[in-house]
């Protein structure tokens, strides 16, 4: 692509010092929108120091080569050394590691399933496996017909996982694997007492007698396969290119720190993107160091009470967690006289309006929302730091990572593009854009067919609209998607089990509002005519046949008709608004305790539902403040009114 020699950018968008220039990384700070639209006048290439990972964290090791690259906390306790490795030891161990793979395979392009907690290894492995095949890291708590499945799909060649020393997990079952799995030539395993299985004696050994390996040097050579597409269902593997999981840890510096200085709190899992990309790749890229939050991140309770202690000790400057975590953190601790904290990002879910209000109000930091998936490489869109963010969005789009609402047909196929403030289903296009799935057959559901620029977009799953200043509003999953926690459930896992029940007519399964969770699995049931069926029987039969334990529903509603949209499909808003208005209504009475009389009503016209909640009488301050410190955990919007 040519661009223009002269290139007007706002004062202050480079770093001192970091400009572009070839063969180093550009570093840019996003604080407003025109920085962004700045930017876009760069291609990446410009702006990366190179188009491999192993290339990229190379060029950052050779800036100083003994600074701490990753600092994994042992403990939460601030009083217990930390593990510390340098840049030198990452790129020697990633070349180890490569070498290993390489050998292992035998001939065969190296795959690699990693199968760790939050362990620096996890990268090692997965960083390794792409510098010469493909890294392929997987949900440790999967079930096992799960991870069998993914490993079959991406022929794995090698396995790294652990031992129960750190708790239950796929570890337990290598026997299964091995059975199962028939083209895994070897097991490595973290922190094993024989060292002939040892990952790191392996890696050692690698290094002692000179590692050796071919490099792969395509940027657009696949380099990860991600699971994605419901971690309870039968996952999908994504195709992650090197220069698209660059260019998004690029523009998640950009956006959250982009100076060597930055120390990025770690404490969302290697095997979902927010964790392995927009943190861990992201900080390795700008040679900056990556603080692992303990083995277990925010699963953890002692990082959540003790998180402003860590912060402050090792000068933590940005975070990324969910919204549930935001809440828990803001319960857990006392506000710090000071911290180093510039930016906390938060992901996976949307962020309560009250939430992030009161988290503002508290801690002085505005919990900034960032979209995005795993087939775009990570995020689209996020709020600058230098304004407020338009708390209920999503943000803007990043540097070349357009976002439109398109209305498509029921073969993904594009009908027309909406209006400013439109509804639709939002599709993302630019270079994250993967290329598809492992098995190709799924790539329609995400490719969008017959787009009028010709170029790809990629279709998110989720309903929303760009309004007329460029911001995204989302207000439901075409997915239908259950977000237990960070945890993705897919709707059908449940419905398929109930709807084999003969007595079933209709099943449809939703997230119920939680505060903790964000939301819990439940379902509503239609049986057939003259069918009879107890919830509790119905209950049961998904506790036996539901899989995986986060997708069971914890309550299942037989209702008299299912409600239908036009076209004779369950209108599963209706439900979604239903159960909204009940969770809504149980609050609203837990606090007021009889005091007032109250109603709830649903609004579903704005960018996401909202419960209006009507109290009895005069305004009482005292009183809404109780109501709203009661509601700002929940995802949905409230609106408290008094009648007086």
């Amino acid at each position: 692509m040519n661009k223009p020699m002269h290139r007007e950018v706002p004062s202050g968008l480079w770093l001192p010092g970091g400009e572009p220039a070839p063969g180093r990384i550009a570093r840019a700070q996003i604080r407003t929108k025109e920085d962004i639209k700045a930017i876009e006048q760069y291609d990446f290439d410009e702006l990366l120091s190179a188009g491999t990972i192993l290339e990229s964290i190379e060029a950052a090791a050779a800036i100083d080569p003994d600074k701490v690259a990753i600092r994994h906390l042992m403990s939460a306790d601030t009083s217990v050394a930390p593990r510390d490795i340098t840049y030198r030891q990452v790129v020697e161990q990633l070349h180890a590691a490569a070498s290993l793979f390489e050998e292992v395979s035998a001939g065969q392009k190296p795959s690699v399933a990693v199968i760790l907690p939050m362990l620096p290894e996890a990268l090692i492995a997965s960083w390794g496996a792409a510098t010469v095949g493909i890294g392929c890291p997987i949900n440790p708590f999967l079930e096992m017909k799960y991870i069998t499945s993914i490993m079959n799909v991406a022929k794995t060649t090698v396995l790294v996982t652990t031992t129960n020393k750190f708790g239950p997990g796929a570890w337990d079952k290598l026997g299964e694997i091995m059975d199962q799995v028939p083209s895994l030539k070897r097991i490595l395993i973290v922190d094993s007492d024989d060292p002939e299985k040892d990952f790191g004696k392996a890696l050692e050994a690698q290094t002692a007698k000179g590692a050796k390996f071919t490099r792969v040097t395509n940027p657009d050579a696949d380099a990860i396969f991600l699971p994605t597409g419901g971690t309870t269902a039968h996952p999908k593997l994504v195709r992650m290119r090197h220069k698209g999981q660059l260019v998004n840890a690029w523009i998640n510096g950009a956006l959250g720190g982009s100076g060597t200085e930055n120390v990025v709190g770690h404490a969302m899992p290697n095997f979902h993107v927010g964790g392995f990309v927009v943190l861990a790749l992201r900080a390795m890229i700008f040679g900056q160091t990556l603080l692992t939050l303990t083995t277990d991140g925010f699963r953890n309770p002692q990082v959540l009470t003790n998180f402003w202690d860590i912060a402050r000790h090792y000068g933590m400057t940005a975070v990324l967690a969910t919204p549930a975590t935001a809440a828990a953190i803001m319960s857990m601790t006392e506000a710090p006289a000071e911290h180093p904290i510039r930016v906390f990002h938060c992901g996976a879910s949307t962020i309560p309006v009250a939430l992030a209000n009161a988290f503002h109000e508290k801690f002085g930091i505005w919990l900034r929302e960032l979209w995005g998936m795993t087939e775009v490489h990570g995020v689209v869109s996020g709020h600058p730091n230098e304004i407020l963010p338009v708390i209920g969005s999503v943000g803007t789009q990043m540097p070349h990572q357009p976002v439109r609402a398109f209305i498509v047909d029921e073969d993904n196929a594009f009908v027309r593009e909406c209006e400013p403030g439109e509804r639709g289903v939002l599709v993302i296009s630019g270079p994250g854009v993967t290329e598809g799935y492992v098995n190709p057959e799924l790539n329609a559901g995400f490719h969008v067919k017959n787009t009028p620029d010709g170029k790809p977009w990629g279709n998110t799953g989720d309903l929303g609209m760009v309004d007329k200043d460029g911001y995204v509003w989302i207000f439901g999953r075409a997915k239908d998607v259950i977000i237990r926690g960070g945890h993705n459930i897919d709707a059908n896992l449940i419905e398929e089990v109930l709807v084999r029940h003969p007595a079933v007519q209709l099943a449809a399964a939703i997230g119920r509002p939680d505060p903790a969770k964000g939301e819990l699995p439940i379902a509503y049931v239609q049986l057939k005519a003259g069918a009879k069926a107890t919830e509790d029987e119905l209950l049961d039969l998904c506790r036996k046949e539901v899989q995986e334990r986060a997708a069971v529903p914890i309550s299942i509603a037989i209702i008299e008709t299912m409600p239908m949209t036009a076209v004779g499909k369950i209108s599963k808003p209706v439900l979604r608004g239903s159960i909204i208005r009940d969770v809504a209504s149980e609050v609203a009475g837990e606090t007021l305790k009889g005091e007032r009389d109250y109603t709830v009503e649903i609004d579903d016209t704005g960018s996401r539902p909202a419960a209006i909640v009507k109290v009895a009488g005069s305004k009482d301050n005292g009183l809404e403040d109780r109501l709203k410190t009661a509601f700002r955990t929940y995802e949905f919007n409230t609106d408290i009114r008094f009648a007086g």
